[in-house]
């Protein structure tokens, strides 16, 4: 596992971070700036990773818009980090993802099942 603080990541360069990110299967990114979560998502994509973010502030919606799936706060969550988001939790609880994910396979499931 890596820890990641953003002042360590503010002097690392697009390689260090490609190492990083290839190199550990857990990382922990603190005390980052908005630039710096945009930096983290470009390069997890950039590895064929599947990239969400969760958000509440403004200063989080380039990350939210850039990741394949941006998840605001809908209770403490600013408007621009709504509107830029792809899903918004109404109860802010991160519990409500996993239950989501489900939920949404089911649907898909049985959407298939139907057109089959």
């Amino acid at each position: 596992a890596a820890v990641v603080h953003g002042s360590d990541l503010r002097d690392m360069t697009e390689d260090q971070l490609n190492d990083v990110i290839h190199n550990h299967t857990e990382i922990v990114f603190a005390r980052t700036s908005p630039q710096q979560k945009l930096m983290i998502v470009e390069g997890f994509q950039r590895q064929g990773h599947i990239v969400a973010v969760t958000g509440d502030g403004v200063n989080d919606s380039p990350a939210l818009k850039r990741a394949d799936i941006g998840l605001a706060m809908g209770i403490a969550g600013s408007d621009v980090s709504k509107q830029a988001a792809d899903m918004i939790l109404l109860d802010d609880n991160f519990a409500s993802i996993v239950t989501g994910i489900e939920e949404g396979r089911l649907i898909f499931d049985n959407l298939k099942k139907s057109i089959a």
